[in-house]
């Protein structure tokens, strides 16, 4: 089966007394959380690891959601991808694919038993009987990474949202270790592999029995016979680009379908954070306002439209998933990624473009601090990946993975333009970075400073 990309689900609606909303992620009072457990990503440090390799995880997609149940029908199963590149520091730096070994874990979970019944009923909704505990790709909850051209991959991970300890975490913690032929641990980094069931369909088709109702109301209106049909795939008649299926011929998409439907309630139409993970998850928590494109409002619609423009896009021709939102919608044809979407696109060095700017919908600065653990270790800032000694061995200087930050200044200048702002300030900076510094002919100077930078 194709890469599905979504994932999650967690059944047991008896903890959802147990619950944590962003706010608590955020101030970290969680059991797993960033401050809570002293795991600020710190804690990776020369003095235990070889400086001589790096590497980098990202998730594909920022956050992979699911229904809390299986039994009456499923939208997407448990599936998160992971995906790292490793470095082998150098002058030049070259990626390293041979000689070595890449493992991956979940932290704080380590079984699927007692959050979901996904198992019981995969089978019936995909046709295929799977041990509990493995995914759809044959992966677990750890395992050994592949090897993927220029990176490792693991896809179809079933990690669920909640730990070992039955405590909801949209934000889990995946793992990573490089060992060498000898079985020494070289490198190791921590990523988000995000998973979420808040997918609030009850806030309008009810509280209790919300599938039944809504199968109820999908037989009602449109001639099926769902109901006795039970456990039901959407996507088994609706194709999805996501899940590899073709749907029934004449059939709107499954995408198309939801958007289309759903938009026309008209101002009954739920937000996206209605479908999509949420109002506890935030599943979107990149510092949009403060990137520097041309664009700053940071809700869902600016890149993706409305729910009708979704529809009407794909009725279009549009192919759901495989045609998204581009970086230079947004920063300019000097970011345009070409056909390719972002998640796999790359740039600089050969590096995947997440691997310096993390997930879509976390960019980074993230406004989570447990997606900003990595940049944080490799270069003490929560900000894109932007220090050259991270992979260069000795500091080139003078240039950029984008060939723009430096346009316009000697090769050096990154060095001095710090103690040129505090003696001159910035009026002059305006020119090119615009009046308030989120961009203009030049980057924002918020893309390596962060959100809570200010200019003035």
């Amino acid at each position: 089966m194709k890469k599905l990309f979504v994932i999650l689900v967690a059944v047991l609606l008896a903890v959802s007394g147990s619950r944590l909303v962003f706010s608590e992620i955020m101030r970290g009072t969680y059991p797993d959380g960033y401050a809570a457990d002293g795991d600020s990503g710190r804690d990776i440090t020369p003095s235990t690891l070889t400086s001589k390799y790096q590497v980098i995880g990202w998730n594909d997609l920022g956050m992979h959601c699911i229904s809390p149940s299986f039994k009456e029908m499923a939208i997407l199963p448990p599936f998160n991808n992971l995906f790292v590149q490793v470095i082998q520091k150098g002058d030049p730096p070259q990626l390293a694919t041979s000689g070595i070994t890449v493992e991956y874990s979940v932290k704080n979970n380590t079984t699927v038993s007692g959050k979901t019944d996904f198992w019981q009923y995969v089978q019936q909704l995909f046709g295929v009987a799977l041990p509990e505990g493995t995914g759809l790709t044959g992966n677990g909850l750890s395992g050994t990474m592949q090897l993927v051209g220029d990176h490792f991959e693991a896809t179809g991970i079933p990690v669920l949202p909640f730990n070992d300890s039955m405590v909801w975490n949209p934000y889990q913690t995946a793992v990573v270790r490089v060992k060498n032929a000898s079985g020494a641990v070289i490198a190791t980094t921590k990523v988000v592999i995000p998973v979420s069931d808040e997918m609030n369909c009850a806030k309008c088709h009810g509280a209790t029995d919300t599938e039944i109702n809504i199968l109820t109301l999908h037989d009602s209106l449109s001639g099926t016979t769902l109901m006795a049909q039970r456990p039901v795939l959407c996507a088994s008649c609706h194709s999805s680009n996501a899940l590899g299926t073709t749907g029934t011929p004449g059939l709107k998409s499954l995408s198309e379908a939801m958007h289309g439907k759903h938009a026309s309630l008209g101002i009954f139409a739920p937000a996206c954070y209605n479908c999509h993970p949420g109002q506890k998850t935030h599943c979107n928590r990149s510092a949009i306002a403060g990137m520097g494109g041309t664009r700053k409002n940071p809700h869902c619609e600016n890149c993706h439209g409305t729910l009708q423009q979704v529809a009407d896009s794909i009725q279009q021709g549009r192919a759901p998933w495989l045609q998204e939102p581009t970086c230079e919608q947004c920063h300019g044809a000097g970011y345009s990624t070409g056909a390719a979407l972002y998640r796999n696109s790359k740039g600089h060095g050969g590096l995947y473009c997440a691997a310096c700017h993390n997930s879509p919908h976390s960019w980074y600065p993230s406004k989570n601090p447990l997606d900003n653990r990595q940049p944080i270790r490799l270069q003490g800032e929560a900000a894109p990946l932007h220090r050259c000694t991270i992979c260069h061995v000795t500091d080139p200087g003078g240039h950029n993975p984008h060939n723009a930050v430096f346009n316009g200044h000697p090769a050096d200048w990154y060095i001095g333009h710090r103690d040129y702002a505090e003696n001159n300030g910035v009026r002059s900076c305006r020119v090119c970075h615009g009046t308030d510094l989120t961009g203009g002919s030049g980057p924002s100077c918020y893309t390596c400073h962060g959100p809570v930078w200010r200019g003035d």
